[in-house]
């Protein structure tokens, strides 16, 4: 399972602001679809896997520092790791870097596991073992670095 996992974005004219620059929730967008690719990297599909089972994973948190611009038509490249873990929660590092590898931006995301129809939230090991089980073995980094 990869413990890091790189997803490549082309900066798109509407995540720029009218100065061509990367509005800043784009980023956020960013870290949505890099968490994705690493939960489907590592073998977990939210739709098929927490949607269809009751279990809505919730944003708590997030945050974004940003170090360097990206304009449109730059590449970029979003790292997500899964930095904490637990029955009821999990938490993500992201790092934005560039073409040429310098850093961009970098941020963090925590998320609670809920029940899809009540939005109570859940013990995951106790809502959905299967589930839990599969969620446990995800690989685990620090959390203290970034890029």
């Amino acid at each position: 399972m990869p413990e890091r996992v790189v997803t490549t974005l082309e900066v798109r004219w509407g995540e720029c602001d009218p100065a061509g620059i990367v509005y800043h929730p784009s980023y956020i967008d960013w870290f949505s679809i890099a968490r994705m690719h690493f939960l489907k990297e590592n073998g977990i599909h939210y739709m098929n896997d927490f949607h269809d089972r009751g279990v809505t994973v919730v944003v708590t948190d997030v945050a974004c520092h940003y170090q360097k611009a990206l304009r449109a038509e730059d590449t970029a490249h979003v790292t997500a790791r899964l930095v904490e873990m637990s029955r009821a929660r999990l938490a993500f590092r992201y790092e934005v870097t560039d073409g040429a590898g310098d850093l961009c931006a970098w941020g963090e995301t925590r998320h609670a596991f809920v029940d899809r129809d009540t939005l109570r939230p859940v013990n995951l090991a106790k809502f959905a073992p299967e589930l839990w089980g599969r969620v446990a073995d995800l690989p685990v980094t620090s959390g203290d670095s970034t890029a």
